[in-house]
């Protein structure tokens, strides 16, 4: 008993922004996932970007398949297209400045725009972590990721390749 109160502390203590920002609806597969660095929101974002805009689909590369929509120091949205060029997934990125340490915390979210079984063998988790390891963000200082199966359906099946 002790161990289910603490684990539904934690996970609503991690994800508690979710309020805001509700869960997509279950017929749709997703994918969130919390990141923390010990670096600024504005280098974060502008990695993010860069990147976004380096596997633009006119670029020619088996991962260009991101196109950057909109962007700002707290704020990324983009979409990871089909080989067809047609919107697929719908990624945001939430950065908000950490108080104590000066650091950034991501929000990241990718969301599939079809409405398919909720179970996509980590296709929505590949979409975030792709950008976040071409990126090199991975290797940022303080970096931390913090997921699970409730906040990223297929989490645990994902064989992400970059």
């Amino acid at each position: 008993m002790k161990r289910l109160l603490l684990a539904s502390a934690l996970v609503a203590g991690l994800f508690g922004s979710l309020a805001a920002n509700p869960f997509p609806a279950p017929s749709h597969p997703f994918c969130r996932t919390l990141w923390l660095f010990a670096m600024s929101c504005t280098d974060v974002s502008t990695k993010l970007m860069q990147q976004i805009q380096a596997f633009n689909p006119l670029n020619p590369c088996e991962e260009c398949h991101y196109v950057l929509v909109s962007g700002t120091n707290v704020s990324v949205q983009a979409y990871h297209t089909s080989p067809e060029g047609f919107p697929a997934e719908s990624l945001s990125f939430t950065l908000q400045t950490t108080i104590l340490t000066g650091g950034c915390r991501v929000t990241a979210q990718s969301v599939s725009l079809s409405f398919t079984s909720p179970f996509d063998d980590g296709l929505n988790y590949c979409n975030l972590f792709n950008l976040l390891t071409a990126s090199d963000l991975r290797n940022a200082p303080g970096f931390m990721e913090m997921t699970s199966e409730w906040a990223c359906l297929g989490y645990g099946f994902a064989t992400c390749e970059v």
